[in-house]
């Protein structure tokens, strides 16, 4: 039977998640940013970049990592950071689960079954998940190594609970990052992760790939996190790790933190339990501010900066943001429904699926209104509060329509609507090849709970597909 799909993205609620762990404050901000706030904000999307086998010493400071060296200004440059084992396998199945899982060399396959980890969390909890991997030969490839890509460095394989659709090439990173998973991975290849190749070479590659999502991040609740697996064997596997977002403030930070504060860090973003190691681990909670920070560009830090620590202070939770407003994106529902599910969404039987008839404008689920060459109705909606007082209000989604009708009559099709009002209205005769967004303000609806839905409806035995994806609420 031809089925139609609509998969909706959503960004992920972002609202502040409270923890109530007292750290050791780092060097002050710079003047005039904000305080930095007793808890970890949920970004939209966070994007972690791995790169191989150097000494902290040998990054920071160095002429040959200029780039590398910008992003420590422009976000929190960690002192103090560090690896927990060698060789290369443990460290990345650690900060991906918490635990090295037996892993103390760097044998190839390892399959670490059903075991929890960051992605199976993610999946599990409504978002999404996706590694990217460059050299990677196929999208799903489990094999230990083909030219410069090596499974070692892959963690996600590893775990029978991350699907193969979360594991893809480098090469699918998106433009336009707003399309991203709530949290990814980057792995350069051996030779760009600087394991096979000098540090200057992986500096470049990191500025042409991943500068333009670290500069969009300061302005769309994002973060940018590079880090190291470890070091060359010549200190105590101290290594460079770096964040850049719009909510980090800029600055150098002293406590110790390793794998399992950042992935600790990142499981209290999104308010997922604690995994092995990582509950133990201190959430990294004194970058953050309430405020977005204005960058300012610090001289080039000296080879082994040393900064005094700051007094140790135990930070109040702050409460869940309720305004939504100075956290743009609205969550509308489990991210891509990668997960199989349509809730919170309410969708008429058949509407979810990831079929191959029709194409996703991302990941593999999408809804599907209509496309059954009968007469019928599909729906799709879901209730949403709107925060009084805020500067914009869009619903955004992608539409692909296509259709058996021959004629310029509107037979079949997709009302769009927030409350009694309609937004807009497809049919048949809007058929084309591809994807297009469909945006539509909802600034009459501030301050007001209203319920968005579609409503597909198919008169004929010619059937009319109307494919849904990547939608988003955004309220800033």
């Amino acid at each position: 039977m031809f089925r139609r799909q609509v998969a909706f993205v959503a960004s992920a609620v972002a609202a502040l998640a409270t923890v109530g762990a007292g750290v050791a404050m780092a060097a002050q901000p710079p003047t005039g940013t904000a305080a930095a706030v007793a808890a970890v904000p949920r970004p939209d999307h966070v994007v972690i970049v791995v790169f191989e086998n150097t000494d902290y010493a040998d990054i920071i400071g160095n002429p040959s990592a200029p780039y590398f060296n910008s992003l420590a200004g422009q976000g929190a440059s960690f002192t103090q950071s560090f690896g927990v084992t060698h060789p290369s396998q443990g460290n990345y199945v650690a900060m991906f689960s918490g635990s090295q899982q037996g892993v103390t060399d760097d044998t190839c396959p390892r399959n670490l079954g059903n075991v929890a980890n960051l992605g199976s969390q993610l999946i599990g909890a409504g978002f999404t998940f996706k590694g990217y991997s460059e050299s990677m030969p196929s999208d799903g490839y489990t094999g230990c190594s083909s030219g410069n890509y090596a499974r070692k460095h892959n963690p996600w394989v590893d775990f029978s609970n991350v699907p193969a659709a979360s594991n893809v090439r480098f090469s699918a990173f998106p433009t336009d990052y707003t399309t991203l998973p709530t949290v990814s991975y980057v792995v350069p290849d051996m030779c760009n992760d600087i394991h096979d190749c000098p540090i200057q070479t992986g500096d470049t590659w990191l500025r042409d790939n991943l500068d333009g999502y670290a500069q969009w991040a300061k302005t769309h609740n994002s973060l940018l996190i590079t880090t190291f697996d470890e070091d060359n064997f010549s200190s105590v596997n101290q290594i460079a790790t770096i964040m850049v977002g719009q909510k980090v403030v800029p600055g150098a930070y002293s406590e110790q933190i390793n794998h399992y504060n950042v992935l600790r860090t990142l499981e209290d973003a999104y308010g997922l339990s604690a995994l092995g190691n990582a509950a133990s681990a201190t959430p990294i909670t004194d970058i953050w501010s309430t405020t977005t920070p204005s960058p300012t560009p610090s001289a080039s830090p000296t080879r082994s900066p040393s900064p005094t620590p700051g007094p140790t202070k135990t930070p109040t939770p702050s409460p869940t943001s309720t305004s939504g407003c100075a956290n743009p994106g609205q969550k509308l529902g489990n991210p891509s429904f990668e997960t199989g599910t349509a809730a919170p969404w309410t969708a008429s039987a058949g509407v979810l699926d990831n079929g191959t008839t029709q194409p996703a404008h991302s990941g593999s689920w999408k809804a599907w209104l209509d496309g059954y060459g009968s007469a019928h109705t599909d729906t799709l909606s879901q209730s949403v509060t709107l925060p009084a007082g805020c500067a914009s209000y869009t619903l955004s989604f992608w539409l692909h329509i296509d259709t058996d009708e021959t004629e310029s009559v509107a037979y079949d099709t997709l009302t769009v609507m927030a409350g009694t009002t309609t937004l807009a209205t497809y049919s048949n005769t809007n058929a084309a090849t591809g994807y297009t967004q469909r945006t539509f303000d909802l600034k009459a609806f501030a301050g007001q709970t209203v319920t968005l839905k579609l409503t597909g409806v198919e008169d004929s035995t010619l059937k009319t597909s109307f494919v849904v994806d990547d939608a988003a609420l955004t309220v800033s």
